[in-house]
This record gives C-alpha cells, structure tokens and sequence, in this order.
C-alpha cells in the first residue's frame, strides 16, 4: 500500500510517515503548497494532509481536497466532510443547532446594531471570539458593556479587529461564559475513543495545553466519551478531537471540534495518536478497497 504525505509548516506530516512505515506502508512526501503541486504528484492509494491551520483562507484547504476526491478520485485524509467545518465556529454552531447538540449558548452577527443588542442581554462576562481561531488564540474575555462596544466598533470598522494574521471584521461571534476550573479534550478515531484527558490551567480562564495548561487523563466519564462518539458516528467522521465541557451537575456540552489537533499531551504519557490515525487509514482502505 502506497500513501502520500502532503508536507506542513506544523512538521506533522513527518509523524504520519513514520507512523505509516512502522505500520508496514510505502509512504512517501510531497509538497503540496507551491503552484505546480499537482504537476509533481506522485500516485498513491491515498494521501494525508495534515493541513496547517489558514484561519479565513480556509479556501486553500477545501481547493486541495476537493481536487483530491474529485478529479484524481482518490481518497484523502482528513476529506471533505471533516475539513467542512474545520476551524469555523459559525459552521460548527449551526450543526449543533441542527443537531440539537448540547452547546454553550452562541450569539452569531453580521449585523452592528443587533450586534449591539446583543451586549444589552447578554450575561456579562462573555467570550468573544475569532470563528477561525484556534488553540485558545484570538478569544477575548469581555467584562463589559463599554468593552463589548469598543470590540464591536473594531469589528464593524474599515479595518476590522486585526490578531496576528487574522482579521475578525463584519461578523460578531460571542458565546456565554461557563465557569469551570477544567474542560476535557476526547480523541476520537473510527469508532473508538484513542485517548481523553481534562486540561486544566491555573493562571488562565482559558485551558488549552498550547498555552501552558495542563493535562489529566484519570477520572473520564464514560458518559463523555459516549457523547464524542455518538456524535462522530452521526457525521461519519474518520477522526476528530472534541473539547467538551462537563459541568456540576452532570450536563455535557459541546465547545468545538478539529480534524487537525495538537498531541502533545497524549506523546507525554505515551499514546502515538498519528501512528493510530495511519493505522486507522491503512485498515480502511484494506476493508473498502480490498488493498495490501
């Protein structure tokens, strides 16, 4: 079995490759971000492409893949359909909405006035944030009401409210804050839970490992676990991390979930996640395709 490894600024890729090759694949690199990528590639059984993170130039994404299962017509992880809503938190609030999935309640506006009405009812301290953040970045804790009309006059301004790379402008997008010391992050890959584990902080509302949190994999409910795979089997994905929060009283809600994630706290306690996910490949294309 041959796969091709679309190279990423993030390294990733050269997990999958070793992951893949100890599991006894032909895996090859490839460099899929110059103009003439398609030109240069190889054929393979299927291909992975741990995409970097393009926050609102996401459309470089969806070009890639689309051409992947459209024209070469051969299968690509992640696909389409987990990439859909891949750092989009509009797109991912309205399929919980769809779904009636339990989440923390969103405020979405393309509008300033309402946008302004909103921060006239909404429960104070909320969480404002980028749709194409990632990693806990670009959210900001809003005490206020003078501080929510200083951000949404940035937003709805000539320039928009600029953070690093991205520009977050024309769209509000708020959520209530839920006060918790921890929330969980559950890997799920086919159908099987790889790993889970809270991440707690204690200089930081925010939880996320890449910004100094920490992570703890004793004491998983299996009612949460239940929850991400119920969810994953419904929107057929081939894996994907969910952040969930587990509040006193028992309740599971949503917060978002990424095809692409970070695995350093797993490697720390010894789980090789992207050599599952390359084994999880391997197996699928053995079972749908009949391939060695």
């Amino acid at each position: 079995m041959k796969i091709g490894i679309a190279q990423a600024y993030n390294g990733e890729h050269r997990r999958y490759l070793r992951g893949a090759k100890e599991l006894g694949a032909k895996a090859f690199l490839f460099d899929i971000d110059t103009p003439n990528w398609v030109k240069n590639l190889k054929p393979a059984d299927a291909y992975i492409w741990h995409a970097d993170t393009k926050e609102e130039h996401y459309r470089i994404i969806h070009d890639r893949v689309y051409f992947f299962e459209s024209v070469i017509k051969k299968p690509i992880f992640p696909d389409m359909n987990q990439y859909y809503a891949y750092n989009d938190k509009i797109k991912q609030s309205n399929i919980f909405k769809l779904l009636n999935v339990p989440t923390v309640k969103t405020y979405i506006s393309y509008d300033k006035q309402k946008s302004l009405e909103v921060i006239n009812k909404i429960k104070y301290p909320f969480i404002l944030k980028d749709a194409h953040g990632y990693g806990g970045l670009h959210v900001h804790k809003i005490d206020n009401k003078k501080t929510a009309r200083e951000y949404i006059e940035k937003i709805f301004g000539p320039k928009g409210l600029k953070h690093d790379l991205a520009t977050m402008k024309d769209y509000f997008y708020a959520e209530e804050f839920v006060p918790i010391d921890k929330d969980m992050r559950v890997i799920v890959i086919g159908n099987r839970v790889a790993c889970a584990y809270w991440r707690s902080s204690s200089g930081d509302w925010r939880h996320n490992i890449g910004l100094g949190g920490e992570a703890r994999f004793d004491q998983i409910p299996k009612k949460a676990l239940d929850f991400c795979l119920k969810f994953n089997k419904k929107m057929n994905f081939h894996w994907m991390a969910y952040d969930i929060f587990v509040l006193k009283n028992g309740k599971i809600l949503m917060s978002e979930f990424a095809c692409n994630f970070g695995i350093k706290a797993p490697t720390m306690v010894g789980y090789d996640i992207r050599k599952m996910q390359a084994e999880y490949i391997i197996k699928y294309l053995q079972k749908k395709y009949g391939k060695k």
